[in-house]
C-alpha cells in the first residue's frame, strides 16, 4: 500500500512539474515572441525615419516589410502643420506595428518627426558682414528690394561703419544691375551712402551662423556634421552641385566655373580659408565666410572678372581690408529655391514622443 501511494505522489509531483514548465516555456515563448515583434517593430520605425531623411516629402503612407526570420512590421503615417512664431513646421506622426514570426505576438512603436529647413532665416542684404567692411576694394551690389520693409531697399548690412569715399563701391536696384546701369544709376556710390547701406546697427545680430541657421556658432561642428558634402576645396563643385556644403580651407572658384543653380542652390560654408571667385565664376545661393571664435586669422573674400554670387553673401568677420572685391546680388528666386528643394530639408526626432504600446 505505501508502494502505491508513493507512485501515486510521484506521480503528481511530476504531473505539477510538467505544468510549472510548460507555463514557464509559454511565458518565455510570449517574451520572446513579444522582444521579437517589438525588435520588428522599432526596425520599421527606423526605416520610416530613414525613408523621411532620404525623401522628406515621402507622404508617410504605408510601409510594410517582411524581415529575415518570417518578422515583420507596417509602418503608418501623419502629417500635420504647426505654427511656431512666424514660421510653419511640418510633424510626421509614425506608428510601426511589429509581428512575430508565428504571428502570435504584436508591439506598436509610436515617434514623432520634425521636418525643418537648415536655413532658419533669410538673409535681409545681399551683402551681410559683422566686424566692418573696408571699402578699399571694389564691390557691386544689387539690393533686397524690399529688405528694409516694403519698398525700401537693402543692400549692405553691417555692425560697423561703411565709407564710401575711399575705393569704388556701388550700390543699385537689381533692374539696373541686370541692365548694366548699376554705375550709372546707383543707389551709393564713392562719396554718397544712401539708407540702403545699413551700417552700424547694434541691431545686426552678434552671431550669424545661429541667424542663419539656429545653430550657435560655438556649435559650429553640429552643421558640418549636417552637410551633404565636406570638402578641403572648392576643386569639385560644378553647375550640378546642390545642398549644404562646408569646406575646411581654402576655396577657389576658376573663371567660368558655375557653383548650383537658380532652381537647385548651394549652401556654401568656407570655414577658416579665403575665398577667390575668378573670371565669370558665379555661385548661386548663400555663400557664408565663417571664421570659428578660437581662430586669429584674417581671412579675404574677393570676386574679380564679374564673378558674382547670386543670392547672398554673409561674413562673420571683418572683410574688405586687403583690397578684396565683392559682387553680389540678392537673389529672391534662389533664395526660395532653398526653401523649397529637398536636399535642404531635414528630419529631427521629437523629443518625449517615443512610446510604445
Amino acid at each position: 500500500m505505501s508502494v502505491v501511494l508513493l507512485l501515486v505522489m510521484a506521480l503528481m509531483v511530476t504531473l505539477y512539474t510538467g505544468r510549472v514548465k510548460s507555463l514557464q516555456y509559454k511565458t518565455l515563448l510570449n517574451e520572446q515572441n513579444y522582444i521579437m515583434a517589438f525588435a520588428a517593430a522599432e526596425a520599421g520605425l527606423m526605416k520610416a525615419l530613414g525613408r523621411l531623411s532620404e525623401d522628406p516629402e515621402w507622404d508617410a503612407s504605408q510601409l510594410n516589410e517582411t524581415l529575415p526570420g518570417n518578422l515583420s512590421y507596417s509602418v503608418t503615417g501623419t502629417r500635420s502643420q504647426i505654427d511656431r512664431q512666424s514660421a510653419t513646421f511640418t510633424v510626421v506622426d509614425l506608428e510601426s506595428l511589429g509581428t512575430s514570426a508565428d504571428g502570435l505576438a504584436q508591439a506598436i512603436i509610436r515617434e514623432s518627426a520634425l521636418l525643418y529647413l537648415i536655413l532658419a532665416n533669410q538673409p535681409d542684404a545681399p551683402l551681410i558682414v559683422a566686424g566692418g567692411l573696408a571699402v578699399s576694394g571694389n564691390f557691386e551690389v544689387a539690393a533686397n528690394a524690399n529688405g528694409g520693409g516694403t519698398g525700401v531697399p537693402l543692400s549692405i548690412w553691417t555692425d560697423q561703419t561703411v565709407d564710401m569715399n575711399a575705393g569704388s563701391g556701388t550700390t543699385c536696384g537689381l533692374q539696373e544691375f541686370y541692365d548694366g546701369n548699376c554705375s550709372a544709376k546707383p543707389y551709393s556710390e564713392k562719396g554718397v551712402k544712401s539708407p540702403d547701406i545699413l551700417d552700424n546697427d547694434p541691431g545686426l545680430p552678434n552671431d550669424l551662423m545661429e541667424y542663419l541657421f539656429n545653430v550657435p556658432q560655438s556649435e559650429w561642428s553640429h552643421l558640418r556634421a549636417d552637410a551633404d558634402q565636406r570638402l578641403v576645396d572648392c576643386s569639385t563643385l560644378s553647375a550640378g552641385s546642390v545642398g549644404l556644403i562646408w569646406v575646411d580651407g581654402q576655396c577657389t572658384l576658376n573663371a567660368g566655373n558655375v557653383v548650383g543653380s537658380a532652381d537647385a542652390p548651394v549652401i556654401l560654408i568656407v570655414s577658416d580659408g579665403d575665398i577667390s571667385m575668378k573670371g565669370g565664376a558665379r555661385v548661386f545661393g548663400i555663400l557664408f565666410s565663417f571664421r570659428k571664435s578660437e581662430t586669429l586669422a584674417d581671412f579675404e573674400i574677393d570676386m574679380t572678372g564679374n564673378a558674382v554670387v547670386v543670392g547672398a553673401v554673409v561674413s562673420n568677420h571683418p572683410v574688405g581690408h586687403a583690397n578684396g572685391s565683392y559682387k553680389a546680388v540678392y537673389g529672391a528666386d534662389v533664395l526660395q529655391s532653398i526653401e523649397q528643394h529637398q536636399a535642404f530639408k531635414r528630419i529631427g526626432r521629437i523629443p518625449g514622443s517615443w512610446r510604445d504600446y
